[in-house]
C-alpha cells in the first residue's frame, strides 16, 4: 500500500476512535462522575481523557515532528509517571480538556498529512507510522480501562443503556486436542505494529495438550460456587486461598444471590448461564480450574490454540487470517454474549470466542520473550516483569478488533477481578 493511501486510512482512524472516545465519557451522568475517583487505585475518568491528548502530543508532535509541547504544563500532570495518582485529582473543566485534544489531533493530522507512514516498527528508530500506530492503540487501551472503571460504578452513575444480549450456547462444551506442535510464538518485527513484549517472535516446542472449546460458562462456574468451591482450600494455591480469605470472596465480583444475579454494564438482571463467567482473578480461575480437574493454559498454549492454522502450518496474526481491520469501527453489544454465538471470532483449530466477549487469564507471568528490548519505554512492558502480574490473552467485548492480534500480551495482576476477565481451561493430553 503506497503511503498516499495510507495517510485518509489512518486519519479516519484517528478520527474516528476518538469519536468514539468522547462518547465512552458521555454515559456518565454528571461532571461530578469524571471528576471523582472511581475506586482505590484509580485515577479520575477525566484524568485519562486528558492523558490520552498528552501522549499523543508527546510521542507525534514533540518526538516525532521535534515540535513544542502545546501545554507543559499538561505534560506533567497527566503523565502518570511525574505526577503520584494522589496528585492527579485537580482538574481542569472537560471543556478545556476537550479543546486541548482537538487541537493537539489538528496538529497530529497536519504533520501526518505528507509523511512516510510506512510503519518501522521496534528498529531504533521513531518514525512516523509507528508512532502514529502507537497513539492509536494506547487510546484503544485507555478507551477499555474508562469502560472498566464505568463498568463498576454503581448503576445511578451512568445513563441507561442496551441491555445485555440473551440467548443459548452454540453447542455442548467440549475440548479440543492441540497436537505437539513447533511454532513461532510471539509478533514479528516490521509487519505491523506490535508492542515490545511481544517480540523478539521464537520457535517453541509445545506438547500435545486439550483446551476448552469454549470459554467458562456463568452456569458451569456457579457449580463451583455451590460445591463449595470458595470453602474448600485443597481446590487453592496458598497465595490464592490467603487472598480469598482476606477479599473475603465468596462469588464472582458482579453476582449478587438469592437467586444469582449478575450486574452488566448498565443493569442488573438475571444470571445468564450461558454467557462467559466475569469478574474473577487469577486465583480463581486457578481455583476453578482445579475443581475441574484442569488448568489454565499457558500463554503460548493459548497463542497456539487461537493462531495455528494445521491447514497451512503458519501461525495467523488475527483469529481470522493475516488481514487487519480499520480500527474504531465496530460495533458493540455492551456486554457478553452466549460463548460460541460468534463463529467470526474463531480460531483455525475451532477455538470459539479467541476475541469479542472475555480476555481469558493464563497461567504465565508476563516477563519478556529471551531476547527482549525495551521499546521505545520501559514503562509499557519492563517495570511490570514483577512476578506477580498474569498474562491474558484474546479480547473483550469492548476490546477494539484492530487490537485483537494473536500475539498481543495483556497483564494483570493476580488478585484483579474486573468485568472483562474470564476462564479458559485446558489439561495435558492423556
Amino acid at each position: 500500500m503506497s503511503t498516499q493511501s495510507l495517510a485518509p486510512a489512518r486519519r479516519e482512524s484517528l478520527r474516528s476512535i476518538r469519536t468514539l472516545t468522547l462518547q465512552l465519557f458521555d454515559w456518565a451522568t454528571s461532571d461530578e462522575v469524571l471528576r471523582s475517583e472511581p475506586m482505590p487505585g484509580f485515577r479520575p475518568l477525566l484524568w485519562h481523557l486528558a492523558h490520552i491528548g498528552v501522549y499523543q502530543n508527546y510521542w507525534v508532535l514533540q518526538r516525532c515532528a521535534g515540535q513544542p509541547s502545546i501545554n507543559p504544563t499538561y505534560d506533567v500532570h497527566f503523565d502518570p509517571i511525574k505526577t503520584p495518582r494522589e496528585e492527579a485529582k485537580v482538574l481542569p473543566a472537560r471543556s478545556e480538556i476537550e479543546a486541548y485534544l482537538a487541537e493537539t489531533l489538528r496538529r497530529v493530522e497536519r504533520f501526518l498529512e505528507p509523511a512516510d507512514l510506512d510503519t518501522k516498527a521496534n528498529n531504533g528508530t521513531l518514525t512516523p507510522g509507528y508512532a502514529l500506530d502507537l497513539v492509536l492503540e494506547h487510546e484503544l487501551q485507555h478507551q477499555e480501562t474508562v469502560a472498566f472503571v464505568l463498568q463498576a460504578l454503581p448503576l445511578t452513575s451512568k445513563k441507561r443503556g442496551p441491555a445485555p444480549l440473551d440467548g443459548r450456547r452454540a453447542a455442548p462444551a467440549a475440548e479440543i486436542l492441540v497436537p505437539a506442535v513447533r511454532a513461532q510464538i510471539g509478533g514479528v518485527a516490521g509487519a505491523g505494529f506490535v508492542y515490545d513484549n511481544e517480540l523478539p517472535q521464537h520457535a517453541l516446542d509445545v506438547a500435545s495438550f486439550s483446551i476448552d472449546r469454549d470459554l467458562t460458562t456463568n452456569g458451569e462456574y456457579a457449580e463451583f460456587v455451590s460445591s463449595g468451591g470458595y470453602s474448600n482450600c485443597s481446590l487453592w494455591s496458598d497465595d490464592g486461598w490467603a487472598w480469598k480469605e482476606s477479599a473475603g470472596a465468596v462469588a464472582p465480583l458482579y453476582w449478587s444471590s438469592a437467586p444469582w444475579k449478575e450486574r452488566g454494564f448498565f443493569a442488573v438482571t438475571a444470571l445468564r448461564d450461558d454467557a462467559p463467567v466475569t469478574g474473577v482473578s487469577c486465583f480463581e480461575a486457578e481455583a476453578y480450574a482445579t475443581f475441574r480437574g484442569k488448568r489454565l493454559p499457558s500463554e503460548s498454549e493459548w497463542e497456539i490454540a487461537a493462531a495455528w492454522d494445521p491447514a497451512c502450518g503458519v501461525m495467523r496474526r488475527y483469529p481470522w487470517g493475516d488481514d487487519p481491520v480499520a480500527p474504531g469501527l465496530g460495533e458493540r453489544a455492551w456486554g457478553t454474549t452466549p460463548v460460541g454465538s460468534h463463529p467470526e471470532n474463531g480460531s483455525a483449530l475451532g477455538l470459539n470466542d479467541v476475541i469479542g466477549n472475555v480476555w481469558q487469564w493464563t497461567s504465565s507471568p508476563f516477563r519478556g520473550y529471551s531476547g527482549f528490548v525495551p521499546y521505545p519505554y520501559p514503562e509499557y512492558s519492563e517495570a511490570w516483569f514483577d512476578g506477580d502480574h498474569r498474562v491474558s490473552r484474546g479480547g473483550s467485548w469492548f476490546t477494539d478488533r484492530s487490537l485483537v492480534r494473536t500475539s498481543f500480551r495483556n497483564f494483570y495482576r493476580r488478585r484483579f477481578r474486573q468485568a472483562f476477565l474470564g476462564i479458559r481451561c485446558a489439561r495435558d493430553a492423556r
